[in-house]
């Protein structure tokens, strides 16, 4: 295993949920951690939790800000030595019952920054030992109805890994996470909008602990090579629904359920 002592990380989406948790798991180790966010409020909150992270308020959505970060890790730690791509958004709902706005925002988050943040940081990754960690969910490999566009956006984002791993040094490893039903705030702040830090420990959703993908991230960063894994690791089992005739099965099955599935989903979320 590699050590991650003294090495430097950049954590998108590190104000919440699975950011913060890697985060604080990293900075444990002794990896020196650039988490960045939207919220300030959230990423000061963050700050003062975790000693010696290093903080940058920025949206991924906006190439100025996706500049700045990346030019501030750099200045401020003189390299960068792995990039982890968590910033994420949700939206449920059927592709045809979203607004453009949300459309265009989830790509935005979910795909686009993701391509642009790792174009950025590239150049800047050793040539032996960088690493990048790509978030996508096991939603890719086996969408629902009331996450036809995220799930969508989460494969896009596990074909460009797939595609990266061709493309860059052999000593860039390129790295995989495919989250299970995670215990974050992402349905409620989909549903309700953005929850503050006081209200925040009582918005999320059911699933595993934010820690348990924190922990895979880690393995990921202390590895000798690229990794795709599920999280929990069972849940790779949901790779063979997209292997006929299974997807066929999943197709006449689910069909006559999205309906209900998406008011099912939705009403939970607005319970939180």
């Amino acid at each position: 295993m590699r050590s991650l002592r003294g090495r430097v990380v950049l954590v998108t989406g590190g104000s919440a949920g699975i950011g913060r948790a890697t985060a604080r798991r990293l900075v444990a180790t002794g990896a020196r951690v650039v988490a960045c966010g939207r919220d300030q409020d959230r990423l000061d909150a963050t700050a003062a939790e975790v000693p010696g992270l290093l903080t940058v308020r920025c949206d991924v959505t906006d190439a100025d800000d996706r500049e700045r970060l990346v030019r501030t890790a750099v200045e401020r730690c003189g390299r960068v030595d792995a990039l982890v791509n968590n910033a994420g958004r949700g939206a449920v709902g059927r592709l045809v019952d979203l607004d453009r706005a949300t459309v265009e925002d989830l790509v935005a988050v979910n795909f686009t920054a993701v391509a642009e943040m790792t174009r950025l940081v590239l150049p800047h990754l050793p040539d032996r030992g960088g690493d990048v960690v790509m978030m996508s969910s096991v939603a890719a490999w086996a969408p629902l109805p009331p996450l036809s566009l995220y799930s969508a956006t989460k494969a896009g984002v596990s074909g460009l890994t797939a595609a990266l791993r061709r493309e860059v040094p052999r000593g860039v490893r390129v790295h995989l996470l495919c989250p299970a039903p995670t215990s974050t705030e992402w349905l409620a702040r989909d549903q309700q909008g953005r929850p503050d830090e006081a209200e925040a420990p009582g918005k999320v959703s059911a699933g595993a602990a934010p820690e348990r993908v924190a922990a895979e991230v880690e393995r990921c960063l202390t590895g000798r090579r690229s990794r795709t894994a599920a999280v929990p690791r069972w849940w790779g089992v949901t790779r063979l629904t997209s292997v006929p005739p299974l997807d066929r099965a999943l197709d006449a099955v689910l069909t006559p359920l999205a309906p209900s599935l998406v008011r099912a989903v939705a009403r939970y979320g607005r319970r939180l």
